[in-house]
């Protein structure tokens, strides 16, 4: 026969395992799956300044949510953080874009693309372009 106070003991422990299992999916639900950036251009070759186009995806499990994100150069330089609030629930995506004007005659760059959302950070890779203007 189970004495009252292994009863209680029992009954805690299982309370704490209920309520860990039910908060995996909420975990799961809010998180980013991915972020990646892409250049208009690889290697430009043309008149100065060369403006190059970055768009980046940033994919999540489910929405709503709100994320943070900020872009990141190669010279050093961090742009704002900006607020994106994604209300649909099913969301899977969502696409940023910045733009960067170069006057270097030949300079090889890149931007990285950080989302931030509750206590997960991710940093995208980075898309490299190399700039041959005149």
């Amino acid at each position: 026969m189970i004495k009252t106070r292994e009863f209680r003991c029992i009954l805690a422990t299982l309370s704490v395992v209920l309520i860990l299992t039910a908060s995996i999916p909420l975990l799961w639900a809010q998180g980013i799956s991915g972020v990646r950036v892409v250049a208009s251009a690889q290697n430009y070759r043309g008149p100065c300044p060369a403006k190059i186009r970055f768009t980046g995806t940033i994919r999540i499990n489910k929405g709503p949510m709100t994320l943070n994100y900020q872009w990141e150069r190669s010279d050093g330089a961090k742009g704002e953080v900006m607020v994106r609030r994604v209300s649909n629930p099913n969301a899977r995506t969502v696409t940023v874009v910045d733009t960067w004007e170069l006057s270097a005659t030949h300079k090889e760059v890149w931007v990285k693309l950080r989302v931030r959302c509750g206590n997960e950070d991710v940093t995208s890779e980075p898309a490299h372009v190399t700039i041959n203007c005149r």
